[in-house]
C-alpha cells in the first residue's frame, strides 16, 4: 500500500525545522544558513532569496582558504558532524542538518525573469526516499553517510531542467490566452458580435455536446473562467514546485510501479498544502499514439496537473478513462457533465486557446467515442 504521507511537503517541513536551528550549524555556515531559513517560507521558496543557493553550491565544495573539498565533507563539516575517520555513525541531530542542506543543494530555480518562476528539485538518484527519512533509515556508517552526500547524479538532467521551466511558462502562456477567450465567451449584448461568438464556439468545441443550452455553457464558462484565473495566480505566486516521488525509486509494489510508470499526477484541490507536481518516468516519453508531442506534450500534462492541484478536476472515467488519445470529444455519451469535469479537456482547451494544435492534433482528440 502506498504511504501518501511521504509527500515533499512533508520533507520540506523537516528541512525547514533544521535550518530554522541555525545556530546548530558550524559558526561559520550560520549566516548563509540564516539566509537559506528566510529562503524556506511557511507556503514554500522565495524566490528573492534564491541566491542564497548558489552560495550554498559553492560553499560546499570550498575549504578553507579556497580550498576544493568534496561534498560530503563540505556538508557535514556544515552540519557539525565531520570526520576524517569512515567507522562509527552518525548523529541523528547532526544527518537532520546534513539531509537539509542536501535537499536544498540539488533545488534549481527556473525561469527567473517576471512571474515566470518554478522550483525543480533534482535529487540524486542514489536516493529512494527523501533525504531526511532516507539518511535516517539508510545510512547506519560514516562510510555510507558520505557516500550519499558526495552523491551527484541529479535524477533531472540540466536539459530536462529546462524543458520543465518552459513547460510550466508556456503552461501560464495557455492558461492567460484561455482567461481572454473566456472573457470574449462571457460577453453580455444581443448584437452582432463575432469575437463572442468564435469564443463560445471554442468553449463548446471542448466542453458541449450538440443541442447543450446556452445557461449550461454560461455556467461553465464561469467554471472556467475562475478555475484559470486561479492556476494563473498560482503559478504567479512563484511557490510551484516539480520533483519526482522520491520514495518511488526502485519500487517493486505494484501500486507504486503504476504511478512510477505515469506521465505525472498531484494532489487535488491543494491537499497537500503546497503547490507540487511529481513528474514521472513517462513524462519525457514519447508516446506514438500520443496526440501531441515534445514540448507542446510536456506543456499539456503540467496544464493537466495544474488543473488537478488548483481547480480540482478529474481523470474521468465515462466507460474508459477520458484522455485525449482515447478520445474527449463532447457527445450525447460523453456530455459536457463529464468534460467539464475532466482535467484533460481543460488542458486541449487551453492548448486550443494557445494556438498549439495542428488540426489534425485537435480532430483526433475531439474523436466521439
Amino acid at each position: 500500500m502506498i504511504d501518501w504521507d511521504k509527500k515533499f511537503k512533508t520533507e520540506y517541513d523537516a528541512a525547514r525545522a533544521a535550518i530554522v536551528k541555525n545556530s546548530d550549524y558550524e559558526r561559520g555556515w550560520q549566516p548563509l544558513v540564516r539566509k537559506l531559513e528566510t529562503l524556506m517560507g511557511a507556503s514554500g521558496f522565495d524566490a528573492a532569496q534564491e541566491p542564497a543557493l548558489g552560495e550554498l553550491r559553492k560553499k560546499v565544495t570550498e575549504g578553507p582558504s579556497k580550498t576544493q573539498i568534496t561534498e560530503d565533507k563540505g556538508i557535514l563539516q556544515a552540519a557539525g558532524g565531520w570526520t576524517d575517520a569512515n567507522t562509527g555513525t552518525v548523529s541523528a541531530a547532526v544527518k537532520k542538518r546534513a539531509a537539509s542542506l542536501k535537499l536544498l543543494r540539488h533545488i534549481y530555480l527556473q525561469n527567473k525573469s517576471g512571474n515566470r518562476k518554478v522550483w525543480v528539485l533534482s535529487l540524486p538518484t542514489d536516493f529512494t526516499d527523501w533525504p531526511t527519512r532516507y539518511l535516517d533509515a539508510n545510512a547506519n556508517t560514516v562510510t555510507r553517510v558520505k557516500q550519499l552526500l558526495a552523491s551527484n547524479n541529479e535524477h533531472f538532467s540540466d536539459q530536462q531542467r529546462r524543458y520543465l521551466g518552459n513547460s510550466t511558462q508556456q503552461a501560464l502562456a495557455w492558461c492567460q490566452k484561455a482567461g481572454i477567450v473566456l472573457a470574449d465567451a462571457a460577453a453580455g449584448g444581443t448584437g452582432a458580435n463575432p469575437g463572442r461568438d468564435n469564443a463560445r464556439a471554442l468553449v463548446k468545441r471542448w466542453f458541449a455536446e450538440a443541442g447543450l443550452d446556452d445557461a449550461t455553457v454560461n455556467t461553465y464558462i464561469t467554471t472556467l473562467t475562475q478555475g484559470f484565473k486561479k492556476i494563473i495566480a498560482m503559478l504567479n505566486k512563484g511557490h510551484f514546485v516539480v520533483t519526482d516521488w522520491v520514495p518511488f525509486r526502485g519500487t517493486t509494489d505494484a501500486d507504486e510501479a503504476g504511478f512510477l510508470a505515469s506521465e505525472a499526477f498531484t494532489f487535488s484541490s491543494n491537499g497537500e498544502g503546497m503547490d507540487v507536481v511529481y513528474i514521472e518516468s513517462s513524462f519525457f516519453t514519447d508516446d506514438p499514439g500520443g496526440v501531441v508531442h515534445g514540448q507542446a506534450n510536456w506543456t499539456r500534462i503540467i496544464v493537466h496537473e495544474l488543473t488537478h492541484l488548483v481547480c480540482g478536476t478529474d481523470d474521468v472515467n465515462n466507460g474508459q478513462d477520458r484522455y485525449a488519445w482515447y478520445g474527449i470529444g463532447p457527445h450525447a455519451g460523453y456530455p459536457g457533465s463529464d468534460c467539464i469535469r475532466n482535467a484533460d479537456n481543460w488542458a486541449f482547451f487551453a492548448a486550443d486557446c494557445g494556438g498549439a494544435l495542428s488540426d489534425s492534433a485537435r480532430s483526433m482528440a475531439l474523436k466521439e467515442i
